[in-house]
């Protein structure tokens, strides 16, 4: 790569030397958006309730020449999260980004089908540990006067996806969040944004039964999403090229709804 034009992306995004918490960054999404992340200079905080995936992205990210280091967190655990935090700070000194990736999915129940404790589990793993997250996160970034957090939510938020309502709910509420809190925080100059997911070829997106070949037939785009093109999606809100966007909500969906 020419060396203007490499200036000129790291200009751009101007991510070199943050520090970023990737929640739920073993696998899918989390992971693509970690090693991305990393490539572009941001210190990565890799976290994840599967202990062994968060030190095999780590490991990944140190062999590309990146910067990260890795720890277990289970979201929907308070106790998890500010030692989480309290590593990432100790580590590099602050936070910077906070990408609310981690998430449980509901299976493919309707409504008649749930019980409350599907409905607990899924709005505690999903919401209330988004929540807690950026309580914990939020205090670092007023403290800099800048910060950046995306909340991952799903197009199932808006209404496209038409079973687990106990999942729509829970990622509807993420997108309620953000959009309260960009108002809230950006008189500290931090962004709040949400990524409405269209369907991504990930381990939690294929359920057992689930036909792919008829799911796609109607996608305007010629393929199934990736977690590389969700994961570039939330890279550039959480960079200072986004800097004027806040409250938004972006769907990398190949066109499947507008």
């Amino acid at each position: 790569m020419e060396e203007r034009v490499q200036k000129a992306m790291f200009d751009y995004f101007r991510l070199e030397g943050q520090t970023a918490i990737v929640t739920g960054s073993g696998n899918g999404i989390g992971r693509a958006t970690a090693i991305l992340l990393a490539d572009l200079g941001t210190q990565v905080m890799v976290c994840d309730i599967e202990e062994d995936s968060a030190l095999k992205v780590a490991g990944e990210i140190g062999k590309r020449g990146g910067t990260a280091i890795a720890a277990k967190c289970d979201v929907a655990s308070l106790e998890d999260i500010r030692m989480t935090v309290a590593k990432t700070v100790d580590s590099f000194g602050s936070v910077d980004i906070l990408v609310n990736n981690a998430g449980g999915f509901g299976g493919g129940k309707t409504f008649d089908k749930m019980t409350y404790e599907e409905w607990d589990r899924l709005i505690r793993i999903n919401l209330t540990g988004t929540y807690m997250f950026t309580n914990e996160v939020v205090p670092y970034m007023v403290k800099k006067q800048h910060g950046k957090i995306c909340m991952v939510s799903s197009g199932a938020a808006l209404g496209y996806d038409f079973s687990d309502p106990h999942y729509a709910a829970s990622k509807a509420g993420m997108i309620g969040l953000a959009k309260e809190l960009s108002q809230e925080l950006a008189k500290h100059h931090i962004n709040v944004n949400a990524l409405g997911t269209g369907l991504t070829d990930t381990r939690m997106a294929h359920l057992p039964g689930r036909s792919w070949e008829d799911e796609t037939k109607g996608l305007p785009w010629y393929r199934v999403g990736t977690p590389e093109d969700q994961a570039c999606a939330i890279v550039f809100l959480v960079s200072e090229a986004a800097e004027y966007i806040t409250g938004q909500v972006l769907c990398p969906n190949g066109g499947a709804w507008m």
